[in-house]
């Protein structure tokens, strides 16, 4: 017997769970399959699905479906549930990765000391007007504008020697640029 999409959302209208059974009926297990083509995991695709019946139903989310395009409706909230589901997973792999970041900020914590000289040494080492811009914008906290006027130039002389004195700084970290400009931010607590 095949089961119209017009006659299940006519029932399920009128409040008859019929409907829904007919609903499950035709299209739990193509959704399921669905479903499964996002997440590889047959347990979590019925999961998927099963919930989306007891959302639409508890809901009353089927008095608004039209029955014309209730096969796509569907498709469509399987996959966006697949790919919130998704989401949640990536959020889970990365955050297995934070022992690896604690491991870095333990590493750099042992360093510090020496990495601070060396910061603070190669900031010496640029150009006067350079080395002032470093440090009333990263040292001391200051905005564009206002080490601009404090320096008694514009702003776009600011960005310049910003720019090239980064470029300088970089040059000199070996390939720990990241952690360099992280220590200009954090020096700012201690001078």
């Amino acid at each position: 017997m095949i089961i119209s999409d017009k006659h299940i959302c006519s029932l399920l209208v009128s409040g008859d769970k019929r409907g829904m059974q007919l609903l499950f009926q035709k299209y739990f297990e193509n959704l399921v399959i669905w479903a499964d083509s996002f997440l590889e995991d047959m347990d979590l695709s019925q999961d998927i699905v099963q919930s989306l019946f007891i959302h639409i139903w508890k809901k009353k989310i089927y008095k608004n479906i039209n029955p014309e395009k209730l096969s796509s409706f569907l498709r469509t909230a399987v996959r966006n549930r697949c790919l919130n589901q998704l989401k949640k997973n990536d959020i889970l792999k990365y955050s297995e990765d934070i022992s690896v970041l604690e491991d870095v900020f333990d590493d750099y914590q042992l360093d510090k000391e020496r990495i601070v000289d060396f910061v603070l040494k190669e900031i010496e080492a640029l150009p006067p007007k350079g080395r002032e811009v470093i440090k009333n914008v990263y040292l001391k906290g200051m905005k564009y504008k206002e080490a601009a006027e404090f320096m008694n130039v514009s702003v776009s002389t600011i960005k310049t020697h910003l720019v090239n004195s980064l470029k300088t700084l970089r040059l000199k970290s070996n390939g720990n640029s990241d952690l360099f400009i992280l220590l200009l931010y954090s020096l700012k607590d201690n001078l």
